[in-house]
C-alpha cells in the first residue's frame, strides 16, 4: 500500500479543513494518506514512499530548521513534491528576480541584501514612487510587511534598518489594483485546475482572510490564463521539472498580468471551491508515485 506523509505545522496537526477532499480522495485510491508535523525530528520521513509538503505556515519563522529539513528531504529515501530543490529556491523571494530574467512580469523591485546601508527616502527618489510595500525576502501571509508613503519614509527608516539588518528585503512598488482583487490560479501537475480572486478589506491591501481579506471564486480570461500557464513554464524551466501544484498569484493590469508571488511550498489550494479539485490533485500525486 502506498504510503504518504502530508507535511504540516504543530498548529495544524490534522491539516487544515480545506485540504479535506484531497486527503479523502487519495483514501479513496487505497493510499494512507497521514498528516506529519515538519519539525518533530523524531519522523523518519523514508518510512514513507512520498512526502507532500501542505501546511507547514510556520517555516519562514523558523529558517535554519527549515534549511535542515530540506536537507533530511533531499537525502531520504522517498519522494518529495514540491522537490527539495524547489522548496529551497521558492522559500526566498529573490526567486521573483530569476522569473523575471525569464521574460515574467514582476512588480518593479528593489532587492536589499541583508546589512546593506539602504535608505526609504534615496529609494523613493530613484524610483519615482508614492508607496511601496517593504517585505522579508523569506517571509508568508504578510508577516513583517509594510506598506509606508513617501512622506513617512524617515519616520520608518529605523524600523527599516532593524528589518534589514536581520534579513534580506523586498522594497516594491505599491499596487493600487490590488483593491480590485488578486488573482491566484491553481495548477496541478503544469495543468490548470481552479482560481479565486482575494480582495482585502475596505481600507485595506492585505488580501489574506486572516486579515479581513475576501475569496471570491471567478473564471480567468484566456488571456489571463495564457499569462499564469507562462508563469508555471518559467518555473518549469528554472528548476527542471513541473511542480506538482504551483498557486499563480498577481494582478491584471491593462491586460497585462503581473505576478506578485509563485506558490510552490505551503498554499492554501482553495478545494472547496471546486468539488472535482480534490480529486484532479489526488490523481496528479498518484501520476508521479
Amino acid at each position: 500500500m502506498t504510503t504518504i506523509a502530508l507535511a504540516t505545522c504543530e498548529d495544524l496537526p490534522s491539516l487544515v479543513a480545506d485540504d479535506t477532499s484531497f486527503v479523502a480522495a487519495l483514501r479513496d485510491r487505497g493510499v494512507t494518506a497521514e498528516p506529519v508535523v515538519w519539525s518533530d525530528e523524531s519522523v523518519d520521513w523514508g518510512d514513507y514512499d512520498a512526502v507532500v509538503v501542505r501546511s507547514i505556515w510556520d517555516y519562514y519563522k523558523r529558517p535554519e530548521q527549515f534549511s535542515a529539513w530540506i536537507e533530511t528531504l533531499a537525502s531520504a529515501d522517498c519522494d518529495v513534491w514540491n522537490h527539495s530543490d524547489v522548496l529551497r529556491w521558492n522559500s526566498h523571494k529573490c526567486y521573483l528576480r530569476d522569473l523575471a530574467a525569464r521574460g515574467v512580469s514582476t512588480l518593479p523591485t528593489e532587492y536589499v541584501e541583508q546589512g546593506d546601508d539602504a535608505s526609504l527616502e534615496a529609494i523613493f527618489d530613484d524610483r519615482g514612487w508614492d508607496e511601496l510595500v517593504v517585505k522579508p525576502a523569506v517571509s508568508a501571509g504578510a508577516f513583517e510587511t509594510k506598506r509606508i508613503s513617501r512622506d513617512a519614509a524617515a519616520a520608518e527608516q529605523s524600523w527599516f534598518d532593524d528589518l534589514v539588518r536581520r534579513n534580506d528585503v523586498l522594497v516594491q512598488a505599491f499596487v493600487a489594483d490590488i483593491t480590485d482583487g488578486e488573482w491566484s490560479l491553481v495548477f496541478f501537475g503544469g495543468e490548470y485546475s481552479h482560481a479565486v480572486v482575494k480582495r482585502p478589506e475596505a481600507g485595506d491591501y492585505r488580501v489574506q482572510e486572516k486579515h479581513g481579506g475576501s475569496v471570491n471564486v471567478e473564471t480567468p480570461s484566456d488571456g489571463l490564463l495564457e499569462q499564469a500557464a507562462r508563469v508555471v513554464d518559467a518555473v518549469t524551466a528554472e528548476v527542471g521539472a513541473k511542480p506538482l501544484y504551483a498557486r499563480v498569484d498577481g494582478v491584471e493590469r491593462d491586460g497585462d498580468f503581473r505576478l506578485l508571488e509563485v506558490e510552490l511550498i505551503e498554499p492554501e489550494l482553495f478545494f472547496r471551491v471546486d468539488s472535482e479539485a480534490g480529486d484532479r490533485f489526488a490523481e496528479t500525486i498518484l501520476e508521479r508515485v
